[in-house]
Order: C-alpha cells, then sequence, then structure tokens
C-alpha cells in the first residue's frame, strides 16, 4: 500500500473511531441515571459496544500510523480529534458539588442523537464491509452483529416516545429540530477519502451516505407522525438548515473541551505509566 494511502485510511479509520468513543462516553453517563432500571443495563451495555467498537477501530488504524491504539483513543491533543461534533454534547443532568440540580438531562435527545446516529452508522459499516483491506472487512462484519441489536433498541424507544401523550412526543420532535444541523454533519468526509474509494478501499465517500439516511430517517418519521425537516424535490432533497461541519477537520464546540479534560484526565496524571 503506497504511503498516501496508508496514510488516509489510519485518518479515516481514526474519524470513525473517534465517533464510536465519543457517543459511547456520552450513553455511559446515563448509567445509574437511565429512566428505567432496564435501561441503566442497556444503555450502559451500548456504550459498552461503542468503546468496544472504537478499539477495534484504533488498532486497525495504530497498524497503519505506527502508533499505539491507547495513545490515539487518550494521548492525541484536543485538536487532533474527527468526530462529528453533535456526538459530543451531553444529554444527562448537571449537578454541583452538593448534589443539586443544575439544568440539562434530556432522555429524548439522548435517545434521538444515538437512534439517528445508528442509522448513519449502519450504512457506513455497510460500505466498508466490502472494503478490500481485509483486517476492517473482518471486523465490521463483527460490529455490524452487534450494531442490529442497536437499532432494535433505538427504533423501539423512538416509537415509544413518539407514540407517547404530551411531553415526550415534544421532546422527541424538538430533539430531532435540535440535533438536526449536527446529525447533517456526520456526511461531512474525511480527507483522503476520493483516494480510498479510488483504490478500492472504500465502496462510498461518507457524504454518498447521506441521500440513503434521508430516506431512512423519513421513514421513521412518517410512522409515527413526526415532521420530517426535509423535502425532497425533483432535484434532489431541500434541506434548510446548513450542516454544522468541522468536526472532522478536528474542530469542535464548547461541550468538547470539558469532555476532553475529562475523559483523558488519568492518562496526563501518568502519561507513561503502563497499566
Amino acid at each position: 500500500m503506497r504511503a498516501e494511502v496508508t496514510s488516509a485510511l489510519g485518518r479515516y479509520l481514526l474519524t470513525v473511531a473517534d465517533d464510536e468513543l465519543i457517543l459511547g462516553y456520552r450513553d455511559s453517563e446515563w448509567t445509574g441515571i437511565a429512566p428505567l432500571v432496564e435501561e441503566d443495563v442497556a444503555f450502559s451495555s451500548l456504550a459498552q459496544d461503542e468503546i468496544g467498537h472504537a478499539r477495534l477501530y484504533y488498532m486497525l488504524a495504530a497498524d497503519l500510523l505506527e502508533s499505539d491504539a491507547d495513545h490515539l483513543a487518550l494521548g492525541r491533543g484536543p485538536d487532533d480529534y474527527y468526530h462529528a461534533s453533535v456526538l459530543e454534547t451531553r444529554t444527562t443532568p448537571k449537578y454541583d458539588a452538593s448534589g443539586a440540580h443544575r439544568g440539562g438531562g434530556d432522555w429524548a435527545r439522548a435517545v434521538a442523537r444515538r437512534f439517528l446516529y445508528d442509522l448513519f452508522d449502519d450504512l457506513r459499516t455497510e460500505a466498508l464491509v466490502s472494503s478490500s483491506y481485509a483486517p476492517l472487512a473482518g471486523a465490521v462484519q463483527k460490529i455490524r452483529r452487534e450494531e442490529q441489536y442497536h437499532l432494535r433498541h433505538g427504533a423501539a424507544w423512538w416509537r415509544a416516545l413518539a407514540s407517547a401523550e404530551g411531553e415526550a412526543r415534544e421532546r422527541l420532535e424538538g430533539a430531532l429540530l435540535a440535533l438536526w444541523p449536527g446529525l447533517l454533519g456526520l456526511f461531512e468526509d474525511a480527507p483522503g477519502e476520493d483516494i480510498l474509494v479510488a483504490e478500492g478501499l472504500l465502496s462510498r465517500r461518507t457524504s454518498d451516505l447521506r441521500d440513503a439516511w434521508l430516506e431512512r430517517v423519513q421513514d421513521h418519521c412518517a410512522a409515527v407522525g413526526i415532521r420530517f425537516p426535509a423535502e425532497r424535490t425533483a432535484a434532489g432533497w431541500s434541506i434548510a438548515v446548513s450542516p454544522e461541519a468541522g468536526g472532522r477537520q478536528g474542530r469542535h464546540g464548547p461541550a468538547w473541551a470539558e469532555l476532553y479534560d475529562e475523559m483523558t484526565m488519568v492518562r496526563r496524571l501518568e502519561p507513561e505509566a503502563v497499566w
């Protein structure tokens, strides 16, 4: 594999791994405070799966970039993470040192973000299964088996919240609109994807997945009577808002600084430690 191809594939894998790690970390914050005991278990399991998937991608990237998976996961600077920014925001309640509630906490937003991300990730992994890079194709086959449970879980909660009366449905509708620009940012291409497609390492660019995702989300909205924030026209999809781009280039919002400090705190205390 030529050096530029190796570098592009390693960089792309960091993008995928970062998505999985950051969403897994944020979802893990619901452990112990989810609305149902069963969801304490289920959401924790989903978060664990995502972090496990991230580890597989980091290991693949480490082989290509001559690095270490733990360093790639927790040792890079804050500007060197390439996840979509929609994944980094907190959805759990905030409390101060005394235990007093200081706002936040939106289960519907957590459900909507996870489900709509999983619909995107299903399309992404579907495209990766046919990669000519055998280690990646093999890893993704395993990941896709686990992700089918994620999709079923998300679809069940999507229907439950949408069919509820009053606030639950309103919160789901509000979450979809609030998340929409960030969700569109999922489809920002990583640098070098054109090279990877030309070499057969990717079957499609990330941006090429958008229309299929829009169709899936539209179907799920129509099934429960939620207004879909885009319209299909003869010329293609009409979307009134601009994507929240920049995450794939390492540009993130204010929530990222707090999350990065928390997530990497132990490793930064003893960066040379062997665990």
